[in-house]
């Protein structure tokens, strides 16, 4: 329980410190878009090798159980869990409606006509990342343990998030203080989310559909992080390095 909590406080602190980040890579776009690449490009490898065979796993053991039958439920399995997959992936294009693409570490709209719509956008951006990560937190224990690459590849995705939602409030006039009061709401969601999903039991039964919603969510936010980008025509060796990278990180924590 020691290791969850330090987890908790792990993903907590790394959002708010990287908000802090703000004021000193805000003019350094080139690193915050290598930051993205490879937290996207890690998520997307962790999707691949490690959480959506673990949930049609889940599914299985839980369906062979029900049904007494190995190849039955592992066929069923698929199919729900594929299901699910979609579902996440559906809403995370709603989600971005709201967030304007904050989850993939830019913003698609940033004309801002007057300070009262900005702050209105701000708080429209922290309900979009902040519904985000609270379901991503849904997968972050199973079964009593922390997945720690998913753990990694949420720090590493929260980096320009975070920046992104200081930014906004500050633009909207909010000051630096209350900025970061705001990202303290985000940087929780993703620990309420995680003990929703321990505490609630009738959630067990059905946590590989939970971890293929899951999957669906991060499948969207780390394709388009990746290719929905301004450089998403160009790339250059630098950054087919840090996805590879990125891939072989999330490949040797899944073991």
């Amino acid at each position: 329980m020691n290791t969850i909590i330090i987890s908790y406080l792990v993903l907590f602190f790394a959002c708010i410190l990287s908000g802090c980040f703000v004021f000193v890579l805000k003019k350094h776009e080139k690193i915050l878009s290598y930051i993205g690449v490879f937290g996207g490009a890690f998520l997307l490898a962790v999707c691949f090798v490690h959480l959506l065979p673990e949930a049609i796993g889940l599914q299985g053991e839980i369906h062979s159980c029900a049904h007494h039958s190995h190849e039955h439920s592992h066929s069923h399995s698929f199919l729900s869990v594929g299901l699910f997959v979609l579902i996440g992936f559906i809403l995370q294009l709603v989600l971005e409606l709201l967030s304007n693409g904050a989850e993939h570490g830019h913003l698609h709209d940033e004309n801002h006509c007057c300070e009262k719509k900005s702050f209105v956008s701000a708080l429209m951006i922290l309900l979009g990342v902040s519904i985000h990560a609270f379901l991503e937190g849904f997968a972050l224990v199973v079964n009593g343990e922390i997945n720690y690459s998913l753990l990694v590849g949420v720090v590493l995705h929260n980096i320009p998030i975070s920046m992104l939602v200081v930014n906004a409030f500050m633009l909207a006039g909010v000051s630096k203080i209350k900025s970061f009061g705001y990202l303290s709401v985000f940087a929780i969601m993703g620990v309420l989310g995680s003990v929703l999903s321990i505490y609630f039991e009738f959630l067990h039964h059905y946590m590989g559909y939970v971890i293929g919603f899951v999957v669906g969510i991060l499948l969207h936010v780390s394709i388009s992080t990746l290719f929905d980008s301004k450089e998403s025509h160009k790339y250059n060796f630098v950054r087919f390095v840090v996805v590879i990278i990125a891939f072989a990180l999330a490949i040797v924590l899944s073991h």
